[in-house]
């Protein structure tokens, strides 16, 4: 966190910010590329659903979050996010914006790389102090 916070004095916050979450966003990009490798591209919802919360449902993302799935049908399904370590973390280490930039805005760039017809909408975040992620990823008709 360090190093963000001189680039935040050195080229001022927004460059600083746009630069993290540029080289984070090139890492999720990579990671959701091997992820797809060898599997056909998304085709329809459930698809997309069933791949979502395999990869939300791994052994490594269940040690780092508690989700439900309070909206689950035909048109839209909604990751409800109880617990986040990773919330947790920055906000011990008082960095929740630079979370924020690098764990939870990711998504939205990111959603339309496992499929263009996936819309993601989300009002809540543990990362800003909510009590929830209220995730909810729907198809476009």
């Amino acid at each position: 966190m360090g190093l963000v916070r001189l680039m935040e004095e050195e080229l001022g916050k927004e460059r600083a910010h746009e630069l993290v979450y540029r080289s984070r966003m090139k890492g999720d990009l990579a990671m959701i590329s091997r992820q797809l490798r060898g599997r056909k591209p998304v085709e329809s919802f459930t698809e997309f659903k069933t791949l979502m919360k395999g990869i939300h449902e791994s052994r490594s993302a269940r040690s780092m979050f508690t989700i439900s799935y309070p909206v689950d049908n035909d048109d839209e399904v909604t990751f409800l996010t109880t617990e986040c370590i990773l919330a947790k973390v920055f906000r011990e280490l008082e960095a929740e914006d630079l979370g924020y930039i690098m764990c939870c805005l990711p998504d939205f760039e990111t959603t339309s790389t496992y499929c263009p017809r996936v819309l993601l909408k989300r009002s809540k975040t543990l990362m800003k102090g909510d009590e929830c992620c209220d995730t909810t990823y729907s198809w476009k008709q």
